[in-house]
């Protein structure tokens, strides 16, 4: 099942703000929520790296068994482990919306491929969780342009990310290569979470 709780709440919880999601007030507010937010507490190392888990579960927004599944898959292929398990992340179709400006938060980019705003090569897809090659040309639907969301994400995004081509006039990004671990902008220590799945 996937997780709603608010997002704000997410982020205060783990400390920082998680990809995707709305901005929050964690400079004034620099603890958890809730009556015990405020108490000390200290993670035992299993909580460390379930902690570490959990912070990019929720920052792609994947629900638990299509994560297990995302790290087997990273498993077999050639190269450290958890560097690939946050390609195979960043890469999803949703994502990759969400990092073109063609929506405000991860969860809208997942509703526009959801309902079919999205053209990847020119042909329709509807699953989120599509893998992107680079040199894949993803293009939002006419229809979908016109969205307020839309016009203003695309308005108000930063300069878009090394790995990424955005035409912003045309509503075409491209995947130009793979990213590197340090080109993608996340705050995680994925060596814990190798160590997690490896308990």
């Amino acid at each position: 099942m996937r997780h709603t709780k608010a997002k704000d709440k997410l982020s205060r919880k783990y400390g920082e703000l998680l990809s995707g999601m709305p901005m929050f007030e964690i400079n004034k507010r620099p603890y958890p929520p809730g009556q015990h937010g405020l108490k000390r507490t200290k993670n035992s190392e299993y909580g460390s790296l379930l902690q570490e888990k959990q912070k990019l579960k929720y920052s792609y927004g994947v629900q638990e068994n299509q994560f297990r599944r995302y790290f087997q898959k990273a498993t077999k292929i050639k190269g450290p482990t958890g560097e690939i398990l946050i390609q195979l992340l960043e890469t999803r179709l949703d994502n990759l919306v969400y990092r073109f400006g063609f929506a405000p938060t991860l969860a809208a980019a997942r509703q526009l491929v959801t309902h079919g705003h999205v053209l990847v090569n020119n042909k329709k897809v509807d699953i989120p969780s599509y893998a992107i090659k680079p040199g894949t040309e993803i293009i939002l639907k006419e229809s979908a342009r016109k969205l307020e969301p839309v016009k203003n994400a695309i308005k108000n995004t930063p300069q878009v990310l090394d790995y990424l081509s955005v035409q912003k006039e045309l509503f075409v990004g491209k995947l130009v290569e793979m990213p590197q671990r340090s080109q993608i902008p996340i705050n995680i220590n994925e060596r814990l979470i190798v160590e997690f799945y490896s308990r």
